[in-house]
């Protein structure tokens, strides 16, 4: 019973759905007549009209609210217990009842109103653009459903055949309350045509405002004092992520412990609350961090999940939230003191690096501030002119800037030739003894061999400088390509393979796995944490939006 009851947000969620659609459709099929002739002959208000256009209204919000009475959201059951009972009041100014109609509207109400209980989420925190989507979604949507009424209720009293054109411009100017270029064959027609459209006109500016006005305030994004604090905090110990530092992206958010000496980035997606990486902080406290971010997930009814998480912050995730995971791929790490150009394994780099020494490129390693200012100056120029028009992508696993004079501990290595900078590694820290990529670019004219010229110079500066560990680039499905490999491999697997091999030409899957496995690395998997398998749609739908591949795609490291 509790399961059913669990479920209901869910299920009233789907019925508003297809509630708000038998609206709109019935709106055009079935007339408001007789109630509604006699109540205009004593008011000066053309009742039928209206209530044709509430009506309109009532069915588009049913099936916008619907998305958030499945996400239990306290507003969306307040509005949506307005909407269905002025959704009933239009229905008496039918020609008669609709059965159907008013048995479903009731129902859900009656639903709304018994397991009120279940609808206990606060609001999403706003954004800027929320009025103008909702102006957007709501005109374009109007803007349809008057377009149809014109050709399908009153084609026939048209007077002359009127271009689309015409029809367009009289919903348009309809929408602001001027009669547009159509006319028709009698005055009343006429006249309730303006009034639907006036109507519709206003409901179209109520949904922005209503959003513009909501009292909700946006989640607060990562301020100089958090950034500070987390990379304090990651200096703490040497048991820290790898990917701990990407946490300072000021695009996230973050949660505390309580006295904020361990946390928690993340940002919110598609209603996901998505963590990136392992919590940073003092390990004692991070079930302290994962109890505080349950709860604020629980309190707007976000999905709670994790990005890139490794084993060790994965087993905590799972222990103290009971979260399901599934393997994402593996992240090629240097061990600095084993790393070495010698032997056969190492053949193909040791020969890459002397072929591309001899014709004319050289490498170093430095502390970003500790160049030249005018050579930064020129690097974070070639950053953006290396990405060839391709936008910044990454959340968990990559930086949303590049060479700030906040970022003083971050480390580049750059490959020359004839004086000309042609590629660069970008580090940043990973407690004090490891460094991990942020970024692999180079211009698109350089030799085959570059990018493995400035590993092994940085593996070489890394030895020399007592660096333990090189982080490098991310490799999906390593796993998968490894086992393809052996002989002992099924149709499946194989299958597979072939198909991730496919989608290399657009996602750079299955080159980058063999690039990181030519410098022998040990391999840490990473996790995507997620709470049931329903889930998991969603939150991969969330990761992909987050990572910035939905939209396009781009060929990028880590």
């Amino acid at each position: 019973m509790s399961n059913l009851r669990s479920r209901i947000p869910l299920i009233l969620g789907r019925l508003a759905y297809f509630a708000g659609l038998f609206n709109i459709l019935s709106a055009f099929f079935h007339r408001f007549q007789p109630r509604a002739a006699r109540l205009e002959s004593y008011l000066p208000v053309a009742i039928h009209s209206a209530a044709f256009a509430t009506v309109l209204f009532t069915g588009l919000a049913m099936a916008l609210l619907g998305r958030g009475l499945i996400r239990r959201k306290r507003r969306a059951w307040a509005l949506s217990i307005l909407i269905y009972v002025l959704n009933i009041a239009t229905e008496f100014f039918r020609t008669g009842i609709h059965p159907l109609q008013i048995t479903i509207s009731l129902a859900i109400l009656g639903a709304l109103i018994a397991f009120r209980g279940e609808f206990y989420a606060e609001s999403d925190p706003k954004t800027k653009w929320l009025p103008l989507f909702g102006f957007l979604a709501t005109f374009g949507t109007f803007f349809l459903v008057a377009t149809f009424l014109l050709l399908i209720r009153h084609r026939e009293s048209f007077v002359g055949q009127p271009s689309f054109g015409n029809i367009a411009l009289t919903v348009l100017e309809g929408f602001v309350g001027i009669t547009g270029p159509i006319q028709f064959l009698n005055e009343r027609t006429s006249d309730a045509v303006g009034v639907v459209l006036a109507a519709l006109g206003f409901f179209i500016v109520l949904v922005p405002l209503a959003l513009f006005f909501r009292r909700v305030q946006p989640i607060a994004k990562l301020n100089d004092a958090d950034l500070q604090q987390i990379r304090t905090l990651l200096k703490h110990d040497q048991d820290q992520d790898s990917l701990g530092y990407f946490a300072t992206r000021r695009d996230k958010s973050v949660v505390w412990s309580a006295n904020g000496k361990a946390g928690i980035a993340y940002r919110v997606q598609a209603g996901v609350m998505l963590a990136s990486g392992d919590p940073f902080g003092e390990y004692s406290l991070w079930p302290e961090a994962i109890d505080a971010f349950l709860e604020i997930a629980r309190k707007h009814a976000w999905t709670p999940a994790v990005m890139g998480a490794s084993d060790h912050g994965g087993e905590v995730w799972v222990e103290r939230a009971g979260m399901l995971a599934i393997d994402i791929g593996d992240e090629a790490i240097i061990r600095v003191k084993d790393f070495t150009l010698e032997g056969r394994p190492m053949a193909n780099v040791r020969q890459m690096v002397n072929r591309i020494k001899r014709k004319g490129y050289t490498a170093y390693t430095s502390r970003w501030d500790e160049l030249p200012e005018v050579t930064r100056k020129e690097l974070r120029k070639l950053a953006k002119t290396w990405r060839y028009g391709v936008p910044e992508r990454g959340f968990s696993m990559s930086m949303d800037r590049f060479g700030e004079d906040f970022d003083n501990d971050t480390y580049i290595t750059i490959a020359e030739k004839d004086g000309e900078i042609k590629g660069l590694l970008y580090f940043v820290p990973w407690t004090n003894e490891n460094i991990s990529l942020d970024r692999m670019q180079r211009d698109r004219e350089t030799d085959p061999g570059v990018n493995e010229l400035m590993i092994v110079t940085s593996a070489e500066w890394a030895t020399e400088n007592n660096f333990k560990n090189i982080s490098l680039n991310f490799a999906a499905f390593r796993s998968l390509f490894e086992r393809a490999d052996k002989i002992s491999a099924g149709p499946v697997t194989r299958g597979m393979r072939n198909l991730i091999r496919f989608l290399s030409n657009f996602f750079q899957v299955e080159s980058l796995y063999r690039f990181n496995a030519k410098f022998n690395p040990d391999w840490q998997t990473r996790y995507v944490l997620y709470p049931k398998s329903s889930d998991l749609p969603r939150v991969a739908w969330a990761a992909l939006r987050a990572e910035k591949f939905i939209g396009g795609f781009s060929k990028r490291s880590k």
